[in-house]
């Protein structure tokens, strides 16, 4: 029901709603419309024009008939005065009007339309430029493509969706991953459906401001304002929403079908894409192949191939990789060169699917054998050439690559898995990519970062730290000891150094945590008397934490261990990034020249820390404790 609720709210403001609406009242075109006079006739006739019926055209009042040259009209027709000039995509100033070009029924406000070869059922709005145009029409009744129903993860239809292009991350994946409530997902159904018939036209769009230019093909498209469409070879069943702020760009060979796309949207390059939704900011270029899926906000995909899969936020894919039947809904990882996450056939039907899990890396030349499902193991980096198995992984930040020695008695397709490697060894990596995140959504209106603090992430850790430290003592496990490795192996020495890990990053999580807490508590810092610390550990996971982790008896303590802890965390960082430059400097003897520092982001991570002593020194100020400086 909740989600039915957010459907209609959704479907309520969405852009092609208050078009529709538009339409029904005749708000098209923007100005009161008069019959041609003789002497308007006699000028566009001398001009090169023609029309079989002068009287099916209506004009604007101070119609300049002048600005209408070599063109043919046919149908019903709306000209506006035409006045002013507008700016093409090269920036050249260039006066409002009709030149070369052949009118079908349309509704055109004051615009630059030149060279258009055959334009149908066609509304351009105010501003608007359409040059170099092969052809333009509305084929029938139309809704834009929208509506669709693609197989997002398993080909076979399992999780089908209807694209509208005003989804957001959470209601698709709502609509995406919970098919347990069939009759809910029913009723969503049948609220598309309804919508779509109240939405569909006989008329094409073009928004104030949007240029179309040197292109070939479109049809039943409704491109948003001040959009740009510049040298793509097909636009055809879209819809491209776009604003002054966040203009949606489509150019250089580029091959739209079905495609629905919202702010900011750039494809370029040669890139097809067919019967997907593209989220706001989310890129597509250089011959990638996008089929049948959702790319979330911020993603970028060059060179790559992706169908009936569910891309979240600031997934990147570039350099021929391959994206099957993927469910990733949280993104913000990477494909890698050559890899094959697509083993979704497995010799029968395209039935099977895989689950990815945030900021999950797969690397070079990996092939990902299908089931599998790496949700519940968020930041986990699969080394360059590894071929998985099908799996469930449980555990967060590991690393999976092929045993470094061999094993006797274990099946030769297991892999070795080191559960926590990423916080522990990796931590340059991480921070990137956490830096990367802000850096990419800089001007998002939601929150599309990621903080690594966060309680879900913890419940994983601690889920992943009580089944490693429960086992039984065992040179090497496999899943019938530890649930949750998949197939894979674990060696003791790593266990006990996946046990470290995990309570590092549980250390960090529950000191930040509490202190969160106090923060919010006013009442706490302004308390004159000692404070139980046990008040900030409320809530099941926080609970947990008190139990488990040696935590300081006295709030100024716990303040000083989060400093400490901070201070530790921006070393490892540092002297992950240093062990990168010790290992280059023995290869290349000009390193150092062609490698500098990323300096940007040294100062990122710096200023980061120096927010944290300063939040932990005020803390203890406020709480009258006078050894500010002392660092555990």
């Amino acid at each position: 029901m909740q989600t039915l609720l957010r459907l209609k709210k959704v479907l309520k403001s969405s852009p092609l709603t208050l078009f529709a609406e538009q339409m029904t009242a005749s708000r098209f075109p923007n100005y009161r419309c008069r019959p041609l006079t003789a002497d308007e006739i006699t000028l566009l006739t001398s001009s090169g024009n023609y029309c079989e019926d002068w009287s099916l055209i209506q004009v604007e009042n101070n119609f300049d008939a002048s600005r209408v040259r070599q063109s043919i009209f046919q149908g019903q027709i709306r000209l506006p005065a035409f006045y002013g000039t507008v700016l093409t995509p090269g920036g050249i100033s260039v006066p409002t009007g009709i030149y070369r070009s052949t009118i079908y029924d349309c509704v055109i406000e004051n615009s630059h339309i030149q060279d258009v070869s055959h334009m149908s059922g066609v509304i351009v709005s105010q501003g608007a430029i359409l040059q170099n145009i092969g052809s333009f029409v509305t084929s029938g009744l139309t809704s834009f493509g929208v509506g669709k129903s693609i197989p997002i993860g398993t080909e076979m239809g399992g999780r089908t969706i209807r694209l509208i292009p005003d989804l957001s991350l959470d209601l698709a994946e709502a609509l995406v991953l919970d098919r347990k409530d069939s009759e809910g997902l029913a009723a969503c159904g049948q609220q598309i459906e309804s919508w779509i018939l109240e939405i569909q036209q006989k008329m094409c769009f073009v928004g104030k401001g949007a240029k179309i230019c040197n292109t070939n093909i479109l049809r039943n498209s409704w491109i948003g304002p001040h959009a740009r469409v510049d040298g793509a070879a097909k636009l055809r069943n879209s819809f491209l929403f776009s604003s002054l702020e966040q203009p949606t760009e489509v150019y250089d060979g580029v091959i739209l079908e079905g495609v629905q796309t919202q702010e900011g949207v750039r494809v370029h390059s040669f890139a097809q894409v067919r019967d997907s939704l593209l989220m706001r900011q989310s890129k597509v270029g250089r011959l990638a192949l996008v089929n049948s899926s959702i790319i979330g906000p911020c993603a970028h995909i060059e060179e790559a191939e992706v169908t009936s899969s569910f891309v979240g936020p600031l997934a990147q894919l570039h350099h021929h990789s391959l994206l099957i039947s993927t469910l990733w809904p949280e993104g913000r990882g990477n494909v890698g060169y050559g890899a094959n996450v697509g083993s979704n056939h497995t010799g029968r039907m395209p039935d099977q699917e895989l689950r990815a899990g945030i900021g999950q890396f797969f690397g070079l030349g990996t092939s990902i054998k299908f089931p599998s499902n790496f949700s519940e193991s968020p930041f986990t980096l699969i080394a360059t050439g590894v071929t998985t198995s099908p799996q469930r992984l449980r555990f967060p930040f590991a690393l999976i690559g092929a045993p470094l020695t061999p094993i006797a008695g274990m099946p030769s397709h297991l892999n070795e898995v080191h559960p926590g490697w990423g916080y522990a060894r990796n931590a340059f990596s991480i921070a990137r990519s956490l830096y990367k995140y802000t850096q990419r959504s800089k001007g998002f209106p939601e929150e599309i970062g990621y903080d690594l603090l966060n309680p879900e992430l913890a419940r994983q850790v601690l889920d992943a730290y009580n089944r490693l430290s429960t086992t039984a003592v065992k040179d090497i496990y496999t899943e019938k000891e530890i649930i949750g490795l998949g197939s894979n192996i674990l060696r003791e020495s790593v266990r006990q150094e996946a046990i470290h890990s995990y309570l590092a990053y549980l250390d960090r999580f529950a000191v930040d945590t509490a202190l969160t807490t106090l923060e919010q508590a006013p009442d706490l810092l302004e308390n004159s008397s000692p404070v139980d610390i046990r008040r900030l550990f409320q809530g099941d996971l926080m609970k947990e934490l008190w139990k488990l982790l040696p935590i300081p008896d006295s709030i100024p303590a716990l303040v000083r261990r989060h400093r400490t802890l901070e201070k530790r965390w921006l070393e490892s960082i540092l002297q992950s990034l240093s062990r990168d430059g010790e290992r280059g400097r023995k290869i290349f003897d000009d390193y150092d020249w062609v490698h500098p520092d990323p300096q940007d982001f040294i100062d990122w991570q710096k200023a980061r820390f120096e927010g944290t002593r300063k939040r932990c020194n005020h803390l203890l100020k406020t709480l009258r404790e006078p050894n500010i400086g002392t660092e555990d």
